[in-house]
Parts: C-alpha cells; sequence; structure tokens
C-alpha cells in the first residue's frame, strides 16, 4: 500500500471521528451543557440528536431524575443539652443545570457532600429549639417541614432543588430514653384515668336517669291500672245492679248458690240452723192448701 492510501485512510478515519464527535444524543432523563474550553456554551437541549463542534466541545450529561441518599447525625442536641441520634434522607433534583454544573461540577458525589452538610447544619438548628419530647412527638412534622424549606434556600445556589427531606429514626440514649418513655407512660396513665372517670360518671348520670324514667313509667302505668281498673269495676257494679233489677229473686237466687258453693265445699266445720237465712231456698214453701189446714 503506497503512502497516498495511508494517508487517504488517515484522512478518512479522521472526518469520520470528527463526524461523529460531532453528533450526540439527548435522553429524555438527561439534562445537558456542551462546554468549549471550560466555559458553557450550550444549555437546555430538549431529547433527541444535536450536534456540536468535534475535539473543541464537549458534552457533559447529569441525571434530572429525583435522586434519594440517607445520612447520620450521631449526635444532636436538643434544647435540654440531651444527646439524639438522627437518621434521615434527602430526595433532590437538578434544577439549574449551569447553576448545578458551575458549583459541583457536574460531581453527584460532591453535590451529595453539600447537600448533607446544609440539612444537617437545618436540623441541628430545628433540634435544638425543641425538647426530647417534642422532638420524639409531634414536632417531627414542623420539624421536617422547617428543614426542607431552609435547605431549598440553601441550596439554591447549587442549582438544584430539595424535593423531600424525612427523618427515619430517632434514637435515644439509654438512660435517657428510660425517664423519657416513663414520664410518657405516667401521662397516658394520667389520660387514661381521666377518662376513665368520665365514663364512669357518664354512666351512672345514664343509670339515674334511666331508673328515674322507669320508675317515671311504672308510676303511670299502675296509675292507669288503677283507673282502669276502677272503671271496670263500676261497669261491674252496674252490670249486677242492672240484673238484680230486672229479677231481684233470679239475682238472690244466684248469689245464694255461688255462697253455697264457696262455703259449704271446703273443709271448715259450720254449725248453722237449717231455719236460717242461709238454707231458705232449701226449704220448701208452704202450699196454700197446707196453710189451710
Amino acid at each position: 500500500m503506497s503512502p497516498k492510501h495511508i494517508f487517504a485512510i488517515i484522512i478518512v478515519l479522521i472526518i469520520g471521528y470528527a463526524a461523529l464527535d460531532s453528533a450526540f444524543i439527548v435522553d429524555e432523563r438527561e439534562r445537558v451543557v456542551v462546554v468549549e474550553l471550560g466555559e458553557i456554551v450550550g444549555q437546555n437541549y430538549e431529547p433527541g440528536l444535536h450536534f456540536k463542534v468535534p475535539f473543541i466541545q464537549t458534552v457533559n450529561s447529569f441525571d434530572r431524575r429525583i435522586m434519594t441518599f440517607t445520612e447520620e447525625i450521631e449526635r444532636v442536641l436538643t434544647s435540654e443539652n440531651k444527646n439524639l441520634a438522627v437518621d434521615f434522607y434527602v430526595k433532590w433534583r437538578i434544577k439549574d443545570t449551569v447553576d448545578y454544573y458551575l458549583s459541583t461540577q457536574g460531581s453527584e458525589q460532591r453535590t451529595r457532600d453539600l447537600l448533607t452538610e446544609i440539612v444537617e447544619n437545618d436540623l441541628l438548628a430545628e433540634f435544638s429549639k425543641r425538647t426530647i419530647r417534642q422532638a420524639v412527638g409531634d414536632d417531627r412534622n414542623e420539624i421536617v417541614a422547617a428543614v426542607q424549606v431552609q435547605a431549598n434556600q440553601d441550596a439554591e445556589e447549587l442549582g438544584v432543588e430539595i424535593a423531600d427531606v424525612r427523618i427515619m429514626r430517632l434514637d435515644l440514649p439509654d438512660e435517657v430514653s428510660e425517664s423519657v418513655y416513663e414520664r410518657m407512660r405516667s401521662e397516658r396513665q394520667e389520660v387514661i384515668r381521666t377518662l376513665r372517670a368520665q365514663g364512669d360518671a357518664a354512666a351512672q348520670e345514664i343509670r339515674s336517669d334511666a331508673e328515674r324514667e322507669r320508675t317515671i313509667i311504672l308510676a303511670d302505668a299502675y296509675s292507669q291500672g288503677q283507673v282502669i281498673r276502677g272503671q271496670g269495676d263500676a261497669q261491674a257494679a252496674k252490670l249486677y245492679a242492672d240484673a238484680y233489677q230486672q229479677n231481684p229473686t233470679f239475682y238472690s237466687f244466684y248469689r245464694s248458690l255461688q255462697l253455697y258453693r264457696d262455703s259449704l265445699g271446703s273443709d271448715d266445720l259450720l254449725l248453722l240452723r237449717p231455719d236460717g237465712e242461709l238454707f231458705k231456698y232449701f226449704n220448701p214453701k208452704p202450699s196454700a192448701d197446707s196453710a189451710g189446714r
């Protein structure tokens, strides 16, 4: 192969490599800046195929998705000067590609280190305003909300946005843990006793109201029963009176029969005169003929 042929092949290879180096593809999950001699000359490229000056310009791509890292603070002081160990995680993403590149040179590890320092300082500041009881209680959501707001302000110059900050775990020293939990148990027991006393008082009041209502209902029922019974007795007496007036002789005979049934059928011993009033219906009346004789 002659030198001319070799030179032509080299030229073709150089042109081909230059052509390949002049094109780059931007993925939907990426942010890209084009740098020329240390100066940013291109940014905010849409997904797809783009071109640059070969060999002189370089492409720097970064992940545009939300990224997460976890960290631990071994010692956090509360307002009582008590120690806490805090585990937390941070979700972040690139907000401004140029600021991100200029402040971190596009290094994810450097970004993580800077964000860790920012979040740790903000957590230390928030915990120092609260007691242990507040820190492990309902104030935890307030702490992470305040940290996220402040950390976003501090991280703005890095060109990143903190999407979320969460406390995963809070550890107390053993001597502090026992005293805090014992105090919390005592407070819960006091709440339980108070609620139980309120429940007993309410139950007693309900029982008293029910007993009073029962007494009133029974009294009303007895009163109505007496009225109805009186009305029934009056109606019965009226019926008896009406019947007696229609045939007094039969009524007297009927009443005597009831008396015979109730008295003579018993085991008691009765000594009565046979010509007494009780046996008048057993004594036949003398006829007119026998009376004349």
